[in-house]
């Protein structure tokens, strides 16, 4: 039999792998990584920070946090792509994708990971916040939902199964910066799964004073990602007729260069 010093010294396998997405933000990835570094378990966790060209200093944040893995891209490539590099990455059996700025209480991982697993209807768990419906054709904006009916945890800390990322083969390459991970909460919906909400479980977040991507873009970008899962998801007319709709609408007011994106299905970075 182990003595418990000699089972201190094996390697354990590594449970939650935690993706924290970050550009040019330092004054928000130091207080998110000091409040990752007081979390219970580390062992039994890694922490990946997906660095999209920041010049602030955040690339460097390794030299300061033990146990802090920086995978260094060389400019911003879009979220879906940065969160699709991380989970190739991990090791974890479940990722949590936590926002830049968020910051976790010691035990908030366990918490959350206990109650994934002791609910078999659960296709991921999110600590409390703002969360929505599965957008349908023709809608511009996400329509919010209590945290009993969530479908959709928009810009939320959200821990899930590593496999149902790489069950869809990761999330789509037709989305940039925004609503890539709508495929996947679509899937977790028609698996019969729900999104479990722990409304007691509230992080602290702080955000950016300046957004990274211009209002333009950031427009395109959206747009176009709805287009992209109106077309997988409902059809490929229905994509069209929403992509045709906002294009027509942006010309009508002028928005030239809105225009412009949309015809060419312009996302962050579009690759």
């Amino acid at each position: 039999m182990e003595s418990p010093a000699q089972e201190l010294l094996e390697p354990r396998a590594v449970r939650v792998s935690i993706l924290v997405v970050s550009q040019h933000q330092v004054q928000l990835l130091r207080p998110t990584l000091t409040s990752l570094a007081a979390r219970l378990e580390p062992y039994l966790s890694e922490v990946l920070v997906i660095d999209c060209g920041s010049q602030d200093g955040s690339s460097r944040l390794d030299e300061e946090f033990e146990g802090v893995t920086i995978l260094r891209l060389p400019r911003n490539f879009g979220w879906t792509k940065a969160i699709n590099i991380a989970t190739r990455t991990a090791k974890g059996d479940f990722v949590f994708i936590l926002p830049n700025g968020c910051q976790i209480e010691p035990d908030t991982i366990q918490r959350l990971l206990a109650a994934l697993e002791s609910d078999a209807s659960a296709g991921a768990v999110c600590p409390a916040g703002d969360f929505y419906a599965l957008p349908k054709p023709g809608d511009t904006e996400l329509q919010k939902r209590s945290a009993s009916s969530a479908e959709y945890p928009f810009d939320q800390a959200v821990l899930l199964p590593r496999v149902a990322l790489v069950s869809m083969n990761y999330l789509p390459a037709k989305y940039g910066q925004f609503y890539g991970d709508l495929e996947l909460f679509f899937k977790i919906r028609v698996a019969g799964k729900k999104i479990l909400v722990l409304e007691d479980l509230v992080l602290p977040r702080d955000r950016a004073n300046q957004e990274m991507i211009d209002d333009e873009m950031a427009q395109a970008d959206r747009m176009n990602g709805l287009c992209a899962f109106y077309s997988r998801n409902y059809g490929a007319m229905a994509g069209i007729r929403f992509w045709l709709g906002q294009t027509l609408k942006a010309l009508f007011s002028f928005q030239l260069g809105l225009a412009g994106k949309l015809l060419g299905g312009a996302k962050v970075d579009g690759l």
